[in-house]
């Protein structure tokens, strides 16, 4: 099983309250000696050196010291781990740190269209897609770019997703210029005047009575969900179609039951690989070693659901929610729908670091069942639907809509 990666972990990252009584990093030796610490943590159990070649993580290590030694506070420290850590490019590999600002933004952007787009905001004067011309005084384009240097991602799109899940890197009152010509102010400090949009754990209910059903599952974080959503495909099991969505799933634990009780066929798990260190061997010359293992197929339970299925899935689709989509996409039992989800891997390796630190570490790499790429690439839809700032603006859900048709045609 993993724990939450991605959009929800991305957040963790940065409000982790675990403390401990080790020393802290106001003195430059002891930054030196935790920057080291993650450095061996890293040599020892990252999975992903595809992504992340040796000689370019030499050179942030090089950076990454420069910087400890000449940072003269400890959120200077945070940021430089933090843009360590993204050079590896992995959504998994996260570095932890309780004294961080984590207080919420009250907003989130989207790219749509080229445009940087208001998706959610727990400020009245920032509508649902309305287009952001510059952020913090400077143009959006500008600030993502540079501050997606210390997002923890796989792939390009992601870390850009993610900036948004990095309060630490606002400031306290976040200036907003909209396209319209105005500016709205966010302080963070100050309460929100709306509440944020409900996301409820699980839910299902009827489309078309009798006919399709539909069941959402916004986390796999809550073991609770996987039953709750199992329960739901029971109560709808004599239904013609059902649509799942999962998208906005940032993952939790993998939830293996809830595939058993939804897919037909015979499926495969993905393959997975690990660092496995040997000394002796490595001291003669020979390259590190890695741990490989196909997974055997997995037998259909008889009681799976056997109408026709669709899942709905989206950017911010990642971690546990990859898992479960992937043998749906692999087999072809389902019909996805929406957008190419993060293509995030990693079961980390956790280290405390002391002092409200600690580090993650993604020590698994996953492909698919073919042996086909996955990390950094993500799982692509069959009917693919791109947002756009019109439906963002209008309330629609285009994806919905799209499944509706689909399941009322089968």
């Amino acid at each position: 099983m993993k724990l939450a990666a991605a959009g929800s972990s991305l957040l963790l990252a940065l409000t982790a309250t675990a403390r401990s009584q080790a020393t802290d990093v106001s003195d430059p030796t002891d930054r030196i000696v935790v920057a080291s610490r993650i450095y061996a943590l890293v040599q020892q159990y990252f999975a992903h050196w595809d992504g992340a070649p040796r000689v370019d993580v030499e050179r942030a290590y090089r950076e990454y010291v420069g910087d400890v030694i000449h940072g003269a506070t400890r959120r200077d420290f945070g940021l430089a781990t933090l843009r360590f850590v993204a050079a590896l490019h992995n959504g998994h590999t996260q570095f932890l740190d309780s004294q961080m600002d984590g207080r919420p933004l009250k907003f989130r952007l989207v790219e749509i269209e080229g445009q940087w787009v208001v998706l959610g905001s727990q400020d009245k004067r920032l509508d649902r897609g309305a287009i952001v011309r510059t952020l913090a005084g400077r143009p959006v384009e500008d600030f993502v770019r540079d501050s997606a240097r210390y997002v923890a991602a796989s792939n390009d799109r992601l870390a850009r997703t993610h900036v948004f899940s990095y309060p630490a890197l606002f400031p306290e009152r976040v200036p907003i210029g909209l396209a319209s010509g105005d500016v709205v102010v966010i302080d963070r400090a100050a309460p929100a005047d709306a509440p944020p949009l409900p996301m409820p754990g699980v839910e299902g209910r009827w489309i078309q009575p009798g006919e399709v059903a539909y069941i959402r599952v916004a986390s796999f974080g809550d073991p609770g969900n996987e039953r709750k959503a199992i329960d739901f495909v029971r109560q709808f099991a004599s239904s013609r179609s059902l649509v799942v969505d999962v998208r906005g799933n940032g993952g939790g634990a993998t939830p293996r039951q809830l595939t058993a009780a939804l897919i037909n066929r015979p499926w495969r798990f993905w393959q997975d690989s690990t660092p496995q260190r040997n000394a002796l061997a490595e001291a003669q010359g020979l390259p590190p070693m890695f741990v490989s293992r196909d997974n055997p197929v997995q037998t259909v339970s008889p009681d799976a659901y056997q109408g026709s299925l669709f899942l709905l899935i989206d950017r911010f689709c990642g971690s546990a929610c990859e898992d479960f989509v992937m043998p749906f996409k692999t087999t072809g039992r389902a019909v996805l729908i929406g957008e190419t989800t993060q293509g995030s891997s990693g079961n980390p390796y956790r280290a405390d670091l002391g002092n409200g630190m600690s580090v993650s570490i993604g020590a698994v790499r996953y492909r698919y069942p073919d042996g086909s790429a996955f990390e950094g690439v993500g799982i692509a839809p069959d009917v693919a639907i791109e947002r756009r700032i019109a439906d963002i603006a209008a309330g629609r859900d285009v994806v919905m809509a799209r499944a509706q048709e689909l399941a009322a045609s089968k």
